[in-house]
């Protein structure tokens, strides 16, 4: 019985510190899985959440389309198209971090000893809905150059046409002022009035010893005549009492008429044949 006791006694032993051995390899264990699965759990957080940020950026996008599509029916192209612009740059770079983040989680899974297929496909679905959306925002910004683009050809070409428009309108103008004057210039008349002896003293009539009057046979004065438009001019008060016509006018095309207050007018009848010999007319009163 003394030799059963030592042997069980170190069986014992050895049985505890066989047990003791085991339990700690059990908790390095349980530590290394717990590390694990909280890694993994929050490696799927990230993922989860960059995928919604992903998807978000999606919508983002078809805004954007949206509002490239309707853009100048509400009369605010301009400042929708700057703002379309400034829009798709933010997203784009909003995919580029995306894409950066996305390129270090697979680093990570390439580097782990486990292998997530799932989480690979995960990460590669969510680098082609990057791509995609890469692309149509690289569509979207070349129809929004291109709209510009068009604008700008349109805004030129009704410059050009403002231009051209402003041009013709200055010519017709011009043309109608040179018209204008030169219909006033051919309807323009001038008429003297005067004593015989002022109507000499502004060489309007000149008569020497034994001769015939003269009338406008040398150099005169033209400012001592009025101008007047033979259109309007229908009566000449002359302030004379006794009013006399020189000159070549046709008989009959007029008449002088006394006024109330002694003196005389020339009344114009037909203005077209009292003016069809000379457009000077000279009146001697006394």
């Amino acid at each position: 019985m003394k030799k059963l006791i030592p042997l069980c006694a170190v069986a014992a032993v050895t049985l505890a510190a066989c047990s003791g051995h085991k339990s700690g390899e059990e908790a390095d264990s349980l530590s290394i899985v717990t590390v694990q699965y909280e890694q993994a759990s929050s490696f799927n957080d990230s993922l989860l959440l960059l995928m919604g940020d992903i998807y978000a950026g999606l919508d983002s996008i078809n805004m954007q389309e949206g509002l490239l599509y309707n853009m100048g029916k509400g009369g605010e192209g301009v400042d929708r198209r700057a703002d379309v612009r400034q829009n798709l740059a933010n997203i784009r770079e909003r995919l580029q971090q995306n894409r950066d983040m996305l390129a270090k989680m697979q680093a990570k899974l390439d580097s782990s000893t486990g292998s997530n297929s799932v989480m690979k496909k995960t990460i590669a679905d969510l680098q082609a809905r990057i791509d995609e959306q890469e692309k149509k925002i690289n569509d979207l910004t070349a129809q929004l150059e291109n709209a510009n683009a068009q604008i700008a050809d349109l805004n030129s070409q009704v410059a050009q046409g403002k231009e051209s428009l402003q041009a013709e309108t200055v010519a017709r103008e011009k043309a109608e002022a040179e018209a204008m004057a030169a219909e006033v210039a051919a309807n323009r008349v001038y008429f003297a009035i005067g004593t015989n002896k002022e109507l000499k003293e502004n060489g309007l009539l000149e008569k020497k010893f034994l001769g015939a009057t003269k009338v406008l046979q040398g150099d005169f004065n033209e400012n001592y005549f009025t101008s007047a438009d033979k259109r309007t001019l229908t009566v000449i008060n002359t302030g004379g009492k006794k009013a006399k016509i020189w000159g070549n006018i046709p008989k009959g095309s007029y008449e002088i008429v006394d006024n109330a207050n002694g003196t005389q007018s020339i009344k114009i009848l037909n203005p077209t044949e009292f003016w069809s010999r000379t457009p000077y007319l000279i009146i001697q009163i006394n």
